[in-house]
């Protein structure tokens, strides 16, 4: 095929998953704000609890769940915020991730801003999450990468498109199998929060397919990794973490993803979660330029409808 055919004909694939999925032909840079509908909000107390918790169910009860985390590195224990929220818009249901340096260090960072996006099906009778699309953006400055990934189960195809500060500047397809489901972590995220891997144990691990964000990598494999560490062993992460002393910690999880969703060396995650698998503490380790990351639950709403 010769190029200037094959580049209309990747566009249109890419304008066609666009509108299939609800991002809009130029996919702006945050989700539009949650659907305004009739609700009532519920704080998430300080120990990572709320009103009618229930560690299995239906995966839609965490829609209106909205999580804000205090970000520090190094020295810096205020330099930024994360914030993860769970909603449904026009009968889709979607979560946004979008951590960001503020203050005075975010003017030494440039203001760095990472944005993660993604929409899903509701599968197994509603207990699980089926990633249709998922995106990050990583924003600098003034410069701007976003890669665009869309799961065409019906084609068995999967869709990635790469840009640079608006600018196409590469596309790529793989085929899927018939019974695939990769998960990205945002879905991955609540999955696991509702026992959707399997039943939630000390000493258990699960592994969750998933995908390589920028550059498919088979040789490295695209799984993701989660652990629940023993006692004994939780108390010796926390100690050579300094980590896990928030009050209500109950659970530690160590996670290990692909290494480029997140800007990390290795993709090693650490995340101390509450009796109801709320995170209030996590640690990104040896995120590139920064060091490890650290995160503070101090804040959770969840809007229930009336």
């Amino acid at each position: 095929m010769k190029q200037p055919t094959r580049l209309i004909v990747n566009l249109l694939i890419f304008l066609i998953f666009s509108m299939n999925w609800g991002w809009g032909p130029v996919l702006s840079t945050a989700f539009a704000a949650v659907a305004k509908t009739e609700s009532v909000e519920q704080k998430i107390d300080p120990l990572g609890k709320y009103d009618g918790f229930t560690l299995e169910g239906d995966i839609r009860r965490f829609a209106g769940e909205t999580l804000t985390y205090d970000l520090g590195f190094m020295i810096f224990s205020n330099a930024g915020q994360a914030q993860i929220s769970f909603y449904e818009e026009n009968g889709q249901f979607k979560c946004l991730l979008v951590a960001e340096t503020k203050g005075f260090i975010g003017w030494l960072t440039s203001y760095v801003k990472h944005i993660y996006k993604a929409s899903f099906y509701i599968v197994d009778g509603g207990k699980k999450l089926r990633t249709a699309t998922f995106e990050r953006e990583i924003i600098v400055g003034n410069e701007r990468e976003r890669i665009f990934h869309a799961m065409d189960y019906a084609s068995l195809r999967h869709h990635w498109f790469v840009y640079q500060n608006d600018e196409l500047i590469g596309q790529f397809n793989e085929p899927l199998s018939e019974n695939a489901q990769l998960d990205d972590v945002l879905g991955a995220f609540y999955n696991f929060r509702n026992a959707a891997y399997g039943k939630i144990e000390t000493g258990r691990s699960y592994h969750i397919p998933t995908f390589w964000t920028k550059d498919n990598q088979p040789e490295k494999g695209s799984e993701m990794f989660i652990y629940l560490p023993t006692e004994s062993e939780r108390r010796n992460y926390e100690e050579a973490e300094g980590a896990g002393k928030m009050e209500g910690s109950q659970r530690l999880m160590k996670v290990q993803v692909p290494s480029d969703l997140f800007e990390t060396e290795n993709g090693e995650l650490y995340f101390w979660a509450s009796k109801h698998l709320i995170p209030l503490e996590a640690i990104y380790k040896d995120f590139i330029l920064f060091g490890d990351l650290r995160f503070r639950l101090s804040k959770g709403t969840i809007h229930r409808r009336k």
